[in-house]
């Protein structure tokens, strides 16, 4: 199933496309919640806080992946916007190959270092051991990542969320009942938990590739696998500003978790449990910003410039409305949320988290209006302004950690993300401006 997005009503477009995003992310961060939970009560709360403080390393090579992807993707959807599919099926193939050829490099240079990484960031002595185990296995199998986030952009890029989304649902059931089996049955510990994510996404590859050999305006046919230099040219012109976004973006995320570690076991598994949340969080937003980059990529192919600014529009006034929603609910309920993963923690822990996760609330629509911006200059084509962005996040993100702390003490930790949000959100806002002023005609 694919979706044409350059004709019909935008916000039903934005929201018919988006649903399947959304729900995605919050299947995901379901069974990410079971993951810690199992881990939780099974192993105990120092394996929860570890794989909490691993997980902040793990999302650096994943956040490289994610970019590529994100930069293919928008080449992806521009083709398909253009009706050109002998280029979609072109871009298509070299999307692969590069994308697997990043998958194995992050693989061999993640499985290397992980000792050193988790020492760089100052992970408490307490958590070292099952922090290595975990990410040992889980970079192990960065490859299958890459597989899965191609695919998955391949078939957004179309307009197909559907298939993704089904994929994800059936990895998921697969992932939670792998969990409990080779954590409970066969005392894998924290090992577990990881084999347990690289075979779902092993799954949800083989799902995501039936989907696309079914599926004739995207495969690629043998002549499409021979890399064309304009193809690949286009391609890294996109990816790679994207992939450094990201990778910037959780470097500055690996920076916090450093400061985070300083303050030993309890302040961790207090943040911890407040990232969890915040992770369902960002749900609609990551729904929103997935849609309009497919919406504006395959406007801004087929030159209908006037339905990116509509469509903008639209996703921005429902990430406002959405998120301030979101906000208000968890600033109300933010002790028993935190409550739900740390049942039995102290109450100082319990307190840190529940401070961290009405900071994180309250600046959540400054996050969605980020996502927003960022996603349209992304389906214009413009990659390098994204690229800034995630040097801005970063440049804030050290300064913050450096400064807050001295100020506020370990509380001021917590506005660290928000203020980082305000000021790149602006950033975006005024450069989308000047980029709707000079392409796009109203």
């Amino acid at each position: 199933m694919t979706l044409d997005m350059t004709k019909g009503t935008p916000w039903k477009l934005l929201l018919r496309f988006a649903l399947p995003l959304m729900l995605s992310s919050l299947l995901q961060q379901f069974y990410t919640m079971c993951d810690s939970i199992i881990v939780g009560r099974l192993l105990g709360s120092e394996a929860f806080a570890a794989i909490g403080s691993a997980s902040n390393l793990n999302w650096f090579p994943l956040s490289m992946i994610s970019g590529a992807a994100i930069g293919f993707g928008v080449a992806l959807a521009q083709r398909f916007g253009a009706k050109d599919e002998e280029g979609l099926r072109h871009y298509f193939a070299s999307s692969i190959l590069l994308s697997m050829l990043l998958g194995f490099l992050l693989t061999v240079a993640g499985t290397l270092a992980v000792e050193p990484f988790l020492q760089l960031l100052r992970t408490p002595a307490e958590l070292m051991e099952y922090a290595c185990r975990y990410l040992r296995v889980l970079w192990a199998g960065l490859f299958v990542t890459a597989a899965l986030n191609i695919l998955t952009s391949a078939l957004r890029a179309v307009g197909d969320s559907h298939t993704p989304f089904v994929a994800l649902v059936v990895s998921s059931i697969i992932n939670i009942i792998l969990d409990f089996v080779l954590i409970q049955y066969l005392h894998m510990g924290v090992e577990g938990a990881a084999v347990a994510t690289v075979l779902s996404q092993t799954v949800a590859v083989v799902w995501c590739l039936h989907a696309i050999i079914c599926k004739a305006k995207i495969l690629p046919q043998r002549r499409h696998w021979k890399p064309q230099k304009p193809v690949v040219k286009e391609l890294l012109r996109l990816g790679i500003p994207h992939l450094l976004c990201q990778g910037v973006t959780a470097s500055g995320e690996l920076w916090i978790q450093s400061a985070v570690n300083a303050y030993g076991a309890l302040y961790v598994t207090g943040v911890t449990a407040a990232r969890r949340h915040f992770n369902l969080l960002y749900v609609v937003g990551n729904g929103l910003e997935g849609a309009l980059a497919t919406f504006a990529g395959q406007n801004w192919g087929a030159n209908e410039k006037k339905r990116i600014v509509h469509g903008t529009r639209t996703a921005v006034a429902m990430g406002i409305g959405s998120s301030v929603v979101i906000a208000a609910f968890v600033c109300l309920f933010a002790e028993p949320l935190i409550c739900f993963y740390i049942p039995h923690s102290s109450i100082e822990t319990i307190r840190i988290g529940t401070a961290a996760l009405r900071v994180e609330a309250v600046f959540l629509p400054t996050l969605y209006l980020l996502c927003e911006y960022r996603a349209a200059i992304q389906g214009m084509g413009n990659a390098i302004l994204p690229m800034l962005s995630g040097f801005l996040e970063l440049l804030m993100r050290l300064l913050c950690a450096w400064i807050l702390p001295a100020v506020a003490g370990q509380s001021g930790l917590y506005f660290t993300d928000g203020f980082t949000w305000l000021i790149t959100m602006l950033m975006l806002l005024i450069c989308y401006q000047v980029l709707r002023k000079k392409h796009l005609t109203v």
